[in-house]
């Protein structure tokens, strides 16, 4: 074999261990959620205590991609990925043998902490492992694939997993992932990291973006449950605030800052880390919906609801390296506005057909339709956001990308359970009311969507090659 088939044969192996690594770490964020029933039964979590297995990985997930991007890029991109995978392993085993509510909510947060580790540095390193232009929005198409479909497998798995082999198990599943990769990456995957930088971390900086970042997505995800003007809500939201606020003060002045803030001046980062957070935004609310939808508008068993998802699921599969294909072809903005305009007409069909009793087929294909834009936008954004920064910032580009989807997740989630809620309480009344908000929601959706498609649209360039640094 040549040295460049070699060469070739490396990258894909390398891309095969990131995605799947990637893609436990966004399974993760849904699969749980399914068998939260099964998980407070058996473990005895009093009142909405449950609430924090899902908001536990939130947190620390979200409040820690910043540091970890920048860590990753001044100590090594694969050291932290392997480090962050050791973690999100060995903190599923726990999981999965826990024998109280406090010991589940403590693995669920170091989860968080090794997830926040390996999301951005996989991403980063599919980044620095291929060449940028055709070669890189390929592998950043199969790299989207999985993300997504780890995003909406985890219902379909969910479901399957609890009904058969028990709640633990949608834990369990992590652990022969993680040990699989971990014998394989320091083999199939290179170092890379910034060799100019020096080796300080400005913890200051991270420390007030981390408690920063929780406190918004604590806030952002309890307000349907607290109340958007309640003291919990606006205290924590407000205390957020004024971290982030402490933390840019003290990055203009830092001699290594954690975020260079120039970075998120320039155009061809802000815009489509704009787009993403709108962008995750309407698949949070999507997948909210269409779960109510599923279980309690046609009373299906969890099982049944996940399966519901499997066209979903193969739309992200199709979609993703085709929107790759396209990214290089027509270039990032122009696919952007096609899987905007591809989501926002599904989303449509969906809420148009709900009220008919026999209209399932035609719903799922409208799913169908708008997941397959969905993962079509979000490729091509992908790409531009990380192809905004130079080599030695990949790290950090990948942790502002992660983290604007973690943003968007949140303010989707809380967004829409605020419409539904808002609609089911001033229209109609009975078995209508429920099925009057959930259409609302995706109404919802489709105006984040159509947000979307403007932005993208006036401001985004129209190319994904790196702009010229301010």
């Amino acid at each position: 074999m040549s040295e460049g088939g070699r060469s070739t044969g490396r990258k894909t192996f390398a891309l095969v261990l990131l995605c799947c690594a990637s893609f436990v770490a966004v399974l993760d964020v849904t699969i749980v959620a399914i068998a939260l029933p099964s998980v407070r039964g058996e473990l005895g979590f009093s009142g909405g205590d449950a609430q924090w297995i899902l908001t536990g990985y939130a947190l620390s997930f979200g409040g820690l991609l910043l540091f970890m991007g920048r860590a990753g890029d001044l100590y090594g991109r694969r050291r932290l990925f392997v480090g962050g995978l050791a973690v999100f392993g060995a903190a599923s085993l726990l999981g999965g043998l826990a024998w109280a509510p406090w010991v589940l909510v403590a693995a669920r947060l170091l989860q968080g902490v090794g997830g926040a580790a390996l999301v951005p540095a996989s991403l980063a390193l599919v980044a620095t492992t291929f060449a940028e232009g055709e070669e890189r929005n390929r592998a950043m198409g199969v790299y989207g694939a999985m993300a997504g479909v780890g995003f909406v497998f985890g219902m379909v798995l969910g479901g399957v997993i609890t009904q058969f082999l028990g709640w633990r198990w949608v834990l369990f599943v992590n652990v022969p992932v993680a040990l699989a990769v971990l014998s394989l990456a320091p083999v199939a995957i290179d170092e890379s990291k910034d060799d100019a930088a020096p080796r300080t971390l400005d913890l200051a900086g991270a420390a007030t973006a981390t408690l920063g970042l929780a406190s918004l997505i604590y806030a952002i995800s309890e307000a349907p449950k607290n109340g958007w003007a309640s003291p919990a809500t606006l205290g924590t939201a407000g205390m957020g605030t004024v971290l982030l606020g402490v933390f840019v003060a003290h990055e203009r002045r830092a001699s290594t800052p954690l975020v260079a803030l120039p970075i998120l001046y320039r155009r061809a980062v802000a815009v489509p880390n704009l787009a993403v957070v709108l962008k995750s935004m309407v698949g949070a609310a999507q997948l909210y919906v269409l779960t109510l939808y599923f279980q309690d508008a046609l009373d299906r068993t969890p099982l049944e609801a996940g399966l519901l998802f499997i066209p979903m699921t193969a739309a992200s599969v199709v979609a993703s390296p085709v929107a790759g294909r396209l990214t290089t072809r027509l270039g990032a903005r122009r696919t952007a506005v096609w899987g905007f305009a591809m989501s926002g007409a599904g989303l449509v069909l969906v809420a148009w057909l709900m009220p008919q009793k026999d209209a399932l087929v035609a719903i799922l294909l409208g799913m169908a339709v708008a997941e397959a834009g969905f993962v079509s936008a979000s490729v091509p954004l992908t790409v531009a956001a990380t192809d905004g920064v130079g080599d030695n910032e990949r790290g950090l580009a990948s942790g502002v990308l992660s983290t604007a989807t973690e943003l968007g997740n949140a303010l989707g989630f809380a967004a829409v359970g605020a419409v539904i809620a808002a609609a089911t309480a001033t229209g109609p009344v009975g078995a209508d009311a429920l099925l009057s908000g959930l259409r609302w929601g995706l109404w919802s959706a489709t105006a984040f969507a159509v947000l979307a498609l403007m932005l993208v649209v006036v401001s985004m360039g129209s190319s994904s090659r790196r702009q010229p640094e301010i």
